[in-house]
């Protein structure tokens, strides 16, 4: 068996990997230690959470808190862990530490499960985003205790404090608290801030860390000037592209969040400024792929849930735990559009060319990203004609996005429903690597066949 799967293609190992961690993980959340005395669910249920842990997306059809014993929760968060790393590269990072050496066919899977596109320092790369990861992770639960533990209790207040700080890194979006995630912190500078913090950083991608990583030292080691324009001309184009264009989204998104929603009473209408713009900046950051909330999103005008599937849809960065079309994937097409209206043949951008394959991968990974959104929506749409379309169109993006907010529609809907919502978790977790894999086509001899040019009218 191990022959064979040894065979495989990268995408191929790639899909079995979740999908065998989600196998297991159903299982485990079954096992009669997992399950609460008074819980309801069912091993659909079960799956359906561990479908949407692994794929670290926040939805459920049967909650956490009223689910799950301590152990069950921890296995909770060992799927997320691993639904956010990807289980080939802890593996493969286990492997590098005992020295072992691995095969061409597996070093391909994981650089493709973290989109680092060669294998110059493999190890130690594999070693720093565990390294990475402990540290902010571990930040983060450091911030979260001043808050839960004196509210919670020692033992309650760092479980929880723990299971947030992993679920918000892996851009998760669960919680072991109740039903009604971060709502009753709305108000709190510190939950905020925190969740935030480790949203962003979890849905940057790897190599930007690295990247403003080895940028600061420089500064720190004063090998560089202390100036802000150096230091982001510094990075590579990739971390500018990503870093610039989450700002971009996150800062547009917040402004359009208030704007609509500034006196609306039933959000936050009754709310402070300062107040209004916090709440509007956790909604715009969980919106890029992390699946917590502070408001009721059932209680938004319906424009406001038609700027978040905007914003779910683009999601957070490549390379690392977030979700959607990814940053730099749709600053491509953008720049594509842009350069076509000016005739433009080449895509530019700060005084660099981006390849012809590099624009077709971009927009074949957008056509089939929407195209997947088009049918999970029309699916979803035609088995609850009873439900508006604006939340049946939010809760498709929000799984395939994996994000994980909800107009607390997932927990009402069918099995078979549910069935679409578990599909798009999933593809949307391996999707755009599979994509990637598919059209690199590394291993596979390819026969490109040209025919007589061929003429048609467009527009």
């Amino acid at each position: 068996m191990l022959k064979k799967f040894s065979t495989w293609s990268v995408s191929q190992k790639i899909a079995t990997s979740f999908a065998f961690v989600i196998f297991t993980g159903s299982l485990l959340l079954t096992l009669p230690i997992s399950q609460l005395p008074t819980s309801n669910a069912t091993y659909l249920d079960n799956l359906f959470t561990s479908v949407s842990m692994v794929c670290v997306t926040g939805l459920f059809t049967e909650s956490v808190h009223d689910s799950y014993t301590v152990f069950g929760q921890i296995v909770g968060m060992v799927l997320m862990q691993i639904g956010g790393l990807g289980l080939m590269t802890l593996i493969a990072s286990v492997i590098t530490r005992l020295r072992g050496r691995m095969g061409l066919r597996n070093r391909l899977a994981v650089q493709e499960g973290i989109n680092r596109g060669d294998a110059r320092g493999f190890r130690d790369y594999l070693s720093d985003i565990l390294k990475y990861t402990a540290v902010i992770e571990g930040t983060g639960f450091l911030l979260l205790s001043f808050r839960f533990v004196p509210e919670l209790g020692w033992a309650s207040g760092l479980f929880t404090s723990l299971f947030l700080s992993i679920s918000a890194f892996c851009n998760a979006g669960f919680d072991p608290m109740g039903n009604i995630s971060l709502i009753e912190y709305v108000h709190d500078p510190l939950v905020n801030f925190t969740i935030t913090s480790l949203i962003i950083l979890g849905g940057i991608g790897f190599s930007v860390w690295f990247d403003v990583s080895k940028s600061v030292k420089c500064y720190l080691g004063k090998k560089c000037r202390p100036s802000l324009r150096i230091f982001f001309r510094g990075l590579s184009l990739h971390s500018r592209l990503a870093l610039g264009v989450t700002g971009i989204v996150i800062l547009v998104g917040m402004l359009f969040f208030v704007a609509i929603e500034y006196n609306n009473p039933d959000s936050i209408g009754t709310f402070t400024f300062p107040q209004k713009l916090m709440t509007g900046y956790f909604q715009t950051v969980t919106m890029r792929t992390a699946g917590f909330a502070t408001i009721d999103y059932t209680l938004v005008y319906p424009f406001t849930l038609f700027w978040f599937i905007i914003t779910m849809f683009i999601g957070g960065s490549p390379g690392g735990t977030a979700g959607g079309l990814k940053t730099t994937t749709f600053a491509i097409i953008v720049l594509l559009l842009y350069n076509e209206l000016r005739g433009q043949s080449n895509v530019n951008i700060a005084n660099h060319t981006i390849s012809v394959q590099q624009v077709r991968q971009a927009f074949v990974i957008f056509m089939a990203l929407l195209g997947t959104l088009i049918l999970g929506t029309s699916l979803l749409s035609i088995l609850n004609p009873e439900v508006d379309f604006i939340y049946i169109l939010f809760e498709s993006i929000s799984a395939l996005a994996t994000v994980g907010v909800s107009a607390n529609l997932t927990p009402t809907l069918g099995r078979l429903s549910q069935a679409v919502i578990m599909f798009l978790m999933f593809a949307g977790r391996i999707g755009p690597i599979t994509l990637v894999d598919s059209l690199a086509r590394s291993t596979q001899k390819v026969h490109d066949v040209e025919f007589s040019k061929g003429n048609i009218l467009i527009g």
